[in-house]
């Protein structure tokens, strides 16, 4: 009776306080934002355990201040023993077929009465490691008529993107508009609201 009394105390212990310094604990933070800078980023996008390559590039307007970043996906594995690079297509938000790249638009200047502010998001993109999945979020301001979409805050579309593993593609998962206003692109694309986006039905 006692032996069986120490083995059940030495798993419960097991349980408790080495498994999930191992790893094998829920994560407390199930949102992780990749951080995709200009130029070359590595991430392994569809969990094979191989880095795939994201290339992030600008173009600046010689006037006006637009600043328009484009973003591309590749998949990195091996052909007959020889490194191959695959591009991933994402699924066009607003039409038919797919797409080689996404891209966001910027402003230079500030929104609203935040004049501190050097650009302005008119449109972004968050690329989202979420415990189900990889995610591409992007949000875009759309102004009605009456709205200045450089200076006045405004309702947001969001397309959520998942890559689908089988078809070797980001797919539209769904589609929501805000219903708060907001000047900049990175207001909608916090981790909070990312949360809620992806798990609103």
């Amino acid at each position: 009776m006692r032996r069986r009394l120490k083995i059940s105390w030495l798993l419960v212990t097991f349980m408790l306080f080495i498994l999930p310094k191992q790893g094998y604990s829920e994560e407390k933070d199930p949102v992780k934002i990749i951080q995709i800078k200009n130029g070359i980023n590595y991430f392994d996008i569809d969990s094979d355990g191989i880095k795939d390559l994201i290339i992030s590039a600008d173009f600046l307007t010689p006037w006006g201040g637009n600043i328009y970043t484009a973003y591309s996906f590749y998949l990195n594995h091996e052909i007959e023993n020889q490194k191959h690079f695959s591009y991933v297509p994402i699924e066009v938000a607003d039409g038919k077929g797919a797409e080689a790249n996404i891209y966001t638009y910027t402003k230079v200047g500030g929104c609203g009465n935040d004049m501190s502010k050097e650009e302005t998001n008119i449109s972004g993109l968050r690329l989202i490691k979420f415990k189900n999945g990889v995610y591409l979020i992007y949000a875009q301001k759309k102004c009605n008529e009456n709205k200045n979409t450089f200076t006045d805050k405004c309702p947001f579309s969001v397309v959520i993107y998942q890559y689908d593993d089988e078809d070797k593609a980001f797919a539209i998962k769904k589609k929501s508009q805000t219903k708060e206003m907001y000047c900049d692109a990175d207001e909608v694309l916090k981790k909070d609201l990312i949360i809620k986006f992806i798990n609103r039905r």
